[in-house]
């Protein structure tokens, strides 16, 4: 019988083995006499006898981040910091297995309604171990966002249960694996959470620093592999859509859900693209939001995948299996992590997209496009709610498995106040101009609270008649 490995859940690590960041200038001279808040970047706890070895131990290392929705602060507005430091608290005693620290270090964020834990693990923790104890943690806080009359309590654990893996449960994850080297530690990695859009939406990031020199010069200029340009792994989201394309009529619900689950065990649809060559194919297919570009790689001196270095939940829409059928569900808390420097753009480049205030799918009842706002870490939705975007940066000891820091790109009191002010005044000119009508509005699948136009739609088709091919003048005389 196969062996279940699960967190050691009789052993509690008390709150002393860790290291805060918070902690880090204690007993220390001050070097700033006056300070300006520029952002609330997170508190990063360490597992203090194990970073902190004087020979850490050269293994595989990944970053690991993982967001989701259980449940909001005056609708979907904001996470609760009560239910965010419960998630926290239940990782910090229960991370260990097998003695071993399962996250090295890690930090729990929020953006918008949505509650973020990204952290290191090693090789020597199995994939379903941090899987179920992110699960139970956001269960146990689950039972506080309702115990606070919170709006949508656990509105992301879709799974009725733990069922071995994140996929497919509702939380959106993602994976990177860290380089393994003797020489220089250091590794920098760019984390970007999105909240009331969909993963499509960091196409921006991906053909836009990755692809195109006008925002990353470094693929004209740079002497690394960054020069050979990089492959696209581009994912098809929909699994309604490829069902209706293999012939299932789209009214035909029993239909389309056993071709959706046939689908969805077959895997992903992907393909590989490569730039600069496939330059017009990857712009075409992203322009759609079925596509997303879910992995980038580098390319070796032959032109082949080499090293993996930008990973996108890529789950949403149908895909997504419950007691009630499909849901409509992972639209608005898609999560990107993404090396940055040396053979990769730097920060400033892959975030530089955001400036020209794109409109993406999502925003209230998910079913408009508007133009997003960059916000800094731990931020609110505003306006009719979002669609927001948060982007910061890890400094990770890749030996010790440490975050040593955090900075958030789109901090307040940088340039990106005046994107947040054009930002804004396109939102409110484009939607309160539009209102329910397209192109404010997405198209008619794709609108996701839709069972009330369903009825509607249906009640007036029922209406309509035909006039008999007579002019609208002569039925009147």
């Amino acid at each position: 019988m196969e062996t279940v490995h699960s967190y050691d859940r009789d052993k509690k690590v008390p709150l002393e083995a860790y290291h805060q960041s918070k902690d880090a200038l204690k007993d220390m001279p001050e070097t700033t006499v006056q300070r300006i808040p520029l952002t609330n970047l997170p508190n990063i706890f360490s597992y203090r006898s194990y970073v902190f070895s004087p020979n850490p131990q050269m293994v595989q290392r990944f970053v690991k981040a993982t967001k989701a929705d259980i449940g909001g602060v005056g609708g979907h507005v904001v996470a609760a910091e009560e239910v965010k430091a419960l998630v926290t608290q239940f990782v910090l005693e229960n991370n260990s297995f097998r003695g071993e620290p399962i996250f090295s270090s890690f930090i729990a964020t929020h953006t918008g309604d949505d509650i973020g834990v990204t952290g290191i693990v090693s090789e020597k923790i199995p994939p379903e171990v941090v899987d179920q104890l992110l699960w139970d943690a956001l269960i146990v806080a689950t039972e506080k966002a309702r115990e606070l009359g919170l709006y949508g309590p656990g509105q992301d654990l879709l799974a009725d249960s733990f069922t071995g893996n994140l996929k497919g449960a509702g939380p959106a994850s993602v994976t990177l694996p860290l380089p393994v080297r003797s020489h220089n530690p250091s590794q920098t990695v760019l984390l970007s959470f999105a909240d009331k859009t969909e993963p499509p939406a960091f196409n921006y990031y991906a053909t836009g620093a990755y692809l195109q020199p006008r925002f990353n010069t470094g693929l004209v200029i740079a002497a690394s592999r960054m020069k050979r340009g990089y492959i696209f792994d581009i994912v098809d989201l929909d699994t309604k859509a490829q069902a209706v394309e293999s012939g299932v009529h789209p009214r035909d619900e029993k239909g389309l859900e056993s071709k959706m689950e046939e689908l969805g065990h077959a895997g992903e649809r992907v393909i590989s693209l490569r730039s600069p060559e496939d330059l017009f194919d990857i712009e075409a297919l992203t322009r759609s939001s079925r596509f997303v570009v879910a992995r980038i790689y580098s390319r070796t001196e032959d032109g082949e995948k080499g090293e993996l270095g930008y990973v996108v939940s890529a789950e949403r829409l149908h895909n997504i299996k419950t007691k009630k059928g499909f849901v409509y569900g992972g639209k608005d808390d898609p999560v990107l992590l993404a090396f940055a420097q040396s053979d990769w753009p730097a920060p400033g480049e892959i975030t530089s997209p955001w400036a020209n205030c794109p409109i993406v799918p999502g925003d209230c009842r998910g079913s408009h496009g508007l133009h997003i706002l960059p916000v800094p870490i731990n931020w609110q939705t505003s306006f009719w709610s979002g669609p927001i975007l948060s982007t910061v940066t890890l400094s990770i000891n890749i030996h010790s498995g440490r975050i040593g820091a955090v900075s958030d790109q789109f901090a307040l009191g940088t340039p990106w106040d005046w994107v947040r002010h054009r930002a804004s005044s396109l939102m409110v000119q484009f939607r309160a101009a539009h209102g329910i009508r397209q192109p404010a509005t997405l198209p008619e699948d794709e609108l996701e609270y839709q069972e009330g136009w369903k009825e509607r739609r249906d009640r007036l088709y029922r209406q309509f008649a035909s006039n008999g091919g007579r002019e609208p003048a002569k039925i009147l005389g």
